[in-house]
């Protein structure tokens, strides 16, 4: 007989979800990966990492183009290679570690190659024996290790955990944003590549996916990690792009063109990333002046002014942004269609922003970016071993609603099943 006891069901509950593992990159990374997971993230796009015996919580930005968990080293010291506040960090030594064995000064090995124009990450054992990387573009620093704890917050009365001791991540010396410029308050970044030392792969993940609903409709938001991404059934599926350079561990689709309204505004081919981690959507700079200019057309009169980077309009009638034209992305056998929640930012009753800016990529990778304004309202799946994203406009917020409503009505049936069972083996 099950206990009608809700303080027992619940203890019950946290027992059966609580995860925990164990990582290490000489592991061979092809089993034990870890249960459903929800990563929740806020607004501001960064989510909080216990590091360290005893631990300790930082704030990491999301990153889909730094391969590697970097830590800024700023007045308070957050991370040191002198770090004597837990007792289960340590330096990641040339001599007596695979991560960073001692490398010729013409290797261009992704892993462990000397600094290059060619990679995005590279290692170089010092003279005292410590692995220090340079990662692209002004990030510099040690690898370290330290246990890493991962709290998955459904509600206020369910919490699983997953833990990895051997977590391999930067200590930053030099930092590649300030915080003003990641907005405040962020105490370093966090990798969602394919890369080898990235959160994902340390957590010996192949699937996450997030669909992300308008920051007005709540400052909280959630990565779905392992078996609980959303992926397949009606979702559409693309293909990536198979990119080398700093972008071979990222996420690309082909783009056949795009649209506004009903006006085809470019049919030529090129690339673009999904990355969560960078707000705002960046175009080529002369696919930019052409949304610009047909914008312009399409909603009448108006005065064209900048905010920072962004381009904002402002009329003397006002905007009604749901009747605003839609910006639409052609991918390979899939039409993307920016929600205007995304698009359109209200400055002010008679005027607007779009979340779009200008490309200022000198060479020709990343020049197009989908930023994380414009996956609003989309259930976006990544699979890194089929090398396939995966596409669906949704209602995020509902979508979230729903599915939390059908795992909770899951878990009671395990845990009913489970103790049923029990009883019956006395």
């Amino acid at each position: 007989m099950v206990s009608s006891n809700p303080l027992f069901l619940i203890l019950l509950l946290l027992l059966l979800i609580v995860l925990t593992h164990c990582s290490s990159l000489d592991d061979d990374l092809s089993n034990d990966q870890p249960n459903g997971f929800f990563l929740p993230f806020e607004s501001n796009l960064y989510v909080e990492i216990t590091i360290g015996t005893p631990t300790r919580t930082f704030n990491l930005k999301l990153d889909s183009s730094t391969h590697l968990t970097c830590l800024d080293n700023d007045d308070d010291h957050q991370c040191s290679l002198s770090d004597k506040s837990s007792n289960t960090f340590s330096t990641i030594s040339c001599n007596s570690s695979s991560l960073c064995p001692h490398v010729s000064t013409n290797s261009t090995d992704h892993y462990n190659a000397t600094t290059t124009k060619t990679t995005s990450l590279s290692l170089l054992c010092t003279p005292s024996d410590f692995c220090r990387y340079e990662a692209s573009p002004s990030s510099s620093g040690y690898l370290v290790s330290d246990t890493l704890q991962l709290t998955s917050s459904i509600t206020d009365q369910e919490n699983s955990l997953s833990i990895v001791r051997g977590f391999v991540f930067g200590c930053g010396t030099s930092n590649r944003a300030s915080p003003e410029e990641d907005g405040g308050g962020v105490d370093g970044r966090v990798s969602l590549t394919t890369h080898r030392f990235s959160l994902l792969s340390q957590l010996r993940l192949t699937r996450f996916s997030h669909c992300l609903w308008p920051s007005t409709s709540g400052s909280r938001n959630y990565i779905r990690l392992g078996s609980v991404a959303a992926y397949g059934g009606d979702m559409i599926l693309v293909p990536m792009l198979n990119t080398t350079g700093t972008e071979a561990y990222s996420y690309h689709v082909s783009l056949f063109g795009i649209s506004l309204g009903q006006q085809r505004i470019s049919n030529e081919s090129s690339g673009i990333a999904i990355d969560i981690g960078t707000y705002y959507t960046s175009l080529d700079p002369l696919l930019y002046e052409e949304v610009k200019e047909e914008l312009m057309t399409q909603i009448g009169p108006t005065t064209v002014y900048k905010v920072n980077e962004l381009m904002c309009f402002t009329t003397e009638v006002g905007f009604d942004i749901d009747s605003l034209p839609k910006l639409t992305l052609h991918f390979q056998g899939f039409d993307y269609t920016i929600s205007n929640k995304g698009l359109y930012l209200r400055d002010s009753p008679s005027s607007l922003c779009t979340a779009l800016v200008r490309s200022s990529m000198e060479n020709e990778e990343r020049v197009n970016v989908l930023g994380a304004s414009a996956l609003v309202d989309h259930a976006v799946g990544y699979d890194t071993s089929q090398r396939m994203l995966a596409f669906q406009q949704r209602d995020c917020l509902a979508d979230f609603v729903d599915d939390i409503i059908i795992t909770k009505a899951m878990f009671v049936t395990v845990l009913i099943n489970t103790t049923s069972d029990a009883e019956d083996c006395t």
